[in-house]
């Protein structure tokens, strides 16, 4: 019993001294041959101690408002164990000392994103000019299920989402539906044409499948393929002629139903680019021209 209590009161107050040196110490030194932590001007320094059980809680430090370490020590008879996170919402590490607890559980996380982008078709007619500057995506990924197994670095992510890709193409040349329902790339009728552009819209429920890797410090890489459903698209070609305006609409720009996007993420503390490529026609080659789908934006 007396053996216990020694313990105890070592422990006890190793603790204290570390805080004080904790409040004090100019510079961070971490993972020394003893195991030592010595935090710059801490913002709050918390130890709680019971019957056989002691935690000592830091939080903020000079240089990161949002670093925090804790340590809980637990006496067991004559033993104890130790169960040390620094950073648990980043990064984490045990320290063997005793016998070690079972670390922090995996995490499971529901989100939401935003992409905003331009497209690009690959591949098509030559007569068929699509302008990226002015072809434009929209996606939303109303629920994404993000899955990080213990360790913090790689997240696996599912979920369902929807899609808007505006294929807009200027010049001499416009999309036309024949009466025989097949899509074509034709010329405008007349040479006077102004202020044309002809376009098609897709719109797309998505169900995309993830693979992300923090690197640290908020940048991190994902990876993945995205399952299009293409549920509706359409055509629109609009145009002046000797000062009169004209537009012209219809819907089923023959789409295939089912296609699959490539996608990149690059994120950063400042912003997350994305990339997305389709090695799939997004008209059918049977009724419509062939051409690929690239896009690039900005990913929220």
């Amino acid at each position: 019993m007396n053996k216990k209590l020694l313990c105890m009161m070592v422990v006890a107050v190793s603790a204290c001294h570390f805080a004080h040196a904790a409040s004090l110490q100019p510079t961070m030194i971490s993972g020394t041959d003893n195991d030592t932590l010595v935090v710059n001007y801490p913002h709050k320094v918390t130890v709680i101690s019971g019957d056989s059980l002691q935690t000592i809680r830091i939080e903020g430090r000079h240089d990161d408002p949002a670093f925090r370490f804790e340590n809980t020590i637990q006496l067991v008879d004559s033993n104890y164990v130790s169960d040390l996170t620094v950073n648990s919402d980043r990064w984490e590490f045990s320290l063997p000392i005793g016998e070690k607890r079972k670390g922090k559980r995996a995490e499971r996380v529901g989100t939401t994103h935003l992409g905003f982008g331009w497209c690009n078709a690959l591949n098509g007619p030559d007569n068929m000019d699509i302008a990226m500057g002015s072809s434009w995506e929209i996606f939303w990924t109303i629920f994404q299920w993000n899955y990080t197994p213990k360790g913090g670095r790689n997240t696996w992510s599912t979920g369902i989402g929807v899609d808007w890709r505006n294929y807009r193409m200027k010049g001499h040349w416009r999309f036309d539906k024949t009466p025989d329902d097949n899509v074509v790339v034709v010329p405008y009728k007349s040479v006077d044409v102004h202020d044309q552009f002809s376009r098609i819209k897709v719109f797309s429920l998505q169900v995309p499948l993830l693979y992300r890797y923090r690197i640290g410090r908020g940048f991190s890489l994902s990876v993945g393929s995205i399952l299009n459903f293409n549920l509706h698209s359409s055509l629109k070609t609009r145009y002046k002629i000797n000062g009169e305006k004209f537009k012209e609409t219809c819907n089923d720009a023959n789409v295939n139903l089912v296609t699959l996007d490539f996608m990149g993420i690059v994120s950063t503390p400042l912003v997350s680019m994305y990339v997305k490529y389709s090695p799939c026609n997004v008209l059918k080659s049977a009724h419509a021209p062939k051409f690929q789908s690239l896009s690039v934006g900005i990913y929220l």
